[in-house]
């Protein structure tokens, strides 16, 4: 929820602030509005916006007990500490604040809290497995909070465990496209719909890159429950169950880097064993990566063993999941094939589209394979609308080092704008090419 002091001024535009600003030091209402030209509701309102974001995070901060102190740094994050800074001027709106607003704003706390507790019952009851239970309190809640993406993720899990992958991809697709709205809503106003409105404005959003990963582990979910062989390999599924003991938290309970190493040299033998199976063991495997969990951590280097196409297209496939680790893991050992993956690279950026904001680790690899037939696929890329994709591309084209680089990293500057990432890329290109002309 963009509620808060510091979202409400970022949300204002150059020429609100300064008016706040006048507003905030005592100018009259209307001797502003006529000299600025602007119409003296929208002032006010821009006054009572701002006030009602340092009334709400004053009152929380006295109701939870976080005040900051005398010698604390200031929470406007200028650097002073908080006696020398807004202390004084929280003192005296704390004055200014009416019981009622104390009131409101302690109840809506209250309201934050308890939703915060039965959205986190409907985790807890995913965790253990209680998926029915699971889906039943969340339905439950979303008839007050129907907006609240975190109750359509404990949907999608559910559903997934329960075999209901249809039901799963649909939430996800539909909540997709809502999220694309709502962010193009948040851009244009500064705030989420609802953001005034009582209950709705308790709700939790999800950003469109996150509704488009869970869609895509949806329907890969359903794929890899397709794949599963009818006649099942009895020593593969034993191994799988082996390795899925990773996740028992009573038996390992380190987390961490700690955490990883202690089920690993547990655990070696199965892994080894898998590894030496062969590609056999993919469809049981690919079904581990559906759930981020310890046991899933560990197929990459075990699909990383098997010098077959299909193993090198499910990593791409799980590179996809959001996953940081697993998503380093596949990339990692995706790049040490070298140009042998060339076609098959080539063939998976241009297959499924619709996804490609979730190829960013692919692209990549791309750029670690230095060869003209890369550099003209990430040439390609930079005409991408997507700006993951083409930040993506440009910074493996500026890994690639060829001559070629400065030029078109500028043209794609000129074509889509600022881009942190794409800008430092021609300044570095641009410093080497002058040090070499030097």
């Amino acid at each position: 929820m963009a509620d808060d002091t510091n979202t409400t001024v970022k949300a204002m535009t150059e020429k609100d602030l300064e008016n706040l600003k006048r507003l905030l030091k005592g100018e009259d209402p209307l001797t502003l509005a006529q000299s600025t030209d602007t119409d003296p509701k929208q002032l006010q309102a821009l006054k009572d916006s701002f006030l009602k974001a340092e009334y709400r995070q004053i009152i929380e901060q006295e109701i939870t007990g976080k005040k900051p102190g005398r010698n604390d740094p200031c929470p406007c994050g200028s650097g002073k500490k908080y006696k020398k800074c807004c202390l004084a001027k929280h003192e005296e709106i704390k004055k200014s604040i009416s019981p009622d607003i104390w009131k409101q704003i302690k109840a809506e706390k209250e309201r934050k809290e308890k939703i915060k507790s039965q959205i986190e019952e409907g985790f807890n009851l995913l965790a253990s497995g209680e998926y029915e239970k699971a889906v039943e309190l969340a339905d439950k809640l979303l008839k007050k909070y129907p907006e609240d993406d975190r109750l359509y993720d404990i949907k999608v899990h559910s559903n997934i465990f329960l075999g209901k992958f249809n039901q799963a991809i649909r939430i996800c697709r539909a909540r997709y496209e809502a999220a694309k709205q709502e962010k193009e809503f948040f851009l244009e106003h500064g705030i989420h719909r609802g953001h005034e409105s009582g209950e709705e404005s308790l709700s939790h959003y999800y950003s469109p890159l996150s509704w488009l990963e869970k869609y895509w582990i949806a329907l890969k979910a359903l794929a890899y429950d397709a794949q599963l062989p009818q006649n099942g390999n009895e020593r593969v599924k034993k191994l799988v169950k082996k390795l899925k003991e990773a996740d028992n938290l009573k038996k390992f309970p380190e987390k961490g880097d700690r955490g990883l190493e202690q089920r690993r040299k547990a655990l070696e033998p199965v892994i080894k064993e898998l590894q030496e199976i062969g590609p056999e063991a993919i469809p049981y495997l690919l079904p581990l990566t559906i759930n981020f969990s310890w046991s899933s951590l560990f197929v990459p280097e075990i699909l990383a063993a098997y010098p077959v196409e299909d193993a090198w297209r499910a990593m791409m496939e799980i590179s996809m999941f959001g996953y940081s680790y697993i998503t380093a893991a596949c990339c990692n050992y995706l790049k040490e094939k070298g140009e042998i993956l060339i076609p098959l690279l080539q063939e998976f950026v241009v297959k499924n589209p619709e996804f490609d904001p979730l190829k960013t680790g692919i692209i990549r690899v791309l750029g670690e394979i230095k060869s003209r037939e890369t550099f003209e696929i990430l040439k390609r890329l930079l005409e991408h609308e997507d700006p993951y994709v083409v930040k993506a591309a440009a910074i493996s084209i500026f890994r690639q080092g060829f001559d070629e680089a400065l030029e078109l990293l500028e043209k794609t500057e000129k074509r889509v704008g600022f881009i942190p990432e794409l800008h430092k890329a021609i300044v570095e290109l641009k410093a080497r090419k002058n040090k070499m002309q030097a």
